[in-house]
């Protein structure tokens, strides 16, 4: 399973890439335009995608982008470090399946994706 990892922060992406690679190929980008341009050629099963993209564009935008693009459906999570509970369901009813709270729980994800995609095999 191939995860896509937008966060506009080094740090952030860092640790992800770290906590999700022993059990998933991963793709970190720091920007929408990257991960729309990394759409347009490439496919993933999971986006994990920054809620506050800093100058970029809102992380709503992004997934419906990512969704027009991508010939394959994938499974997408936001993160963020907090979400207040309107920003929370407006991320669910846009098709975020969850939203996970930095510090990222990579238990709590592993656990997430089994749920939404029992079919589908860690690498």
């Amino acid at each position: 399973m191939h995860v896509l990892v937008v966060d506009d922060v080094q740090v952030d992406r860092f640790i992800l890439k770290k906590l999700l690679l022993p059990s998933y190929g991963v793709t970190t980008l720091s920007s929408s335009k990257e991960a729309i341009a990394f759409a347009l050629s490439h496919t993933f099963d999971i986006a994990l995608l920054n809620v506050t993209l800093k100058e970029d564009m809102d992380c709503l935008e992004l997934l419906s982008d990512l969704r027009n693009i991508s010939p394959v459906p994938f499974k997408a999570f936001a993160t963020s470090c907090h979400v207040d509970r309107l920003r929370h369901r407006k991320l669910l009813q846009s098709g975020f399946l969850s939203v996970m709270l930095k510090p990222f729980d990579i238990d709590r994800f592993n656990q997430l994706v089994h749920y939404h995609t029992p079919s589908m095999v860690a690498l």
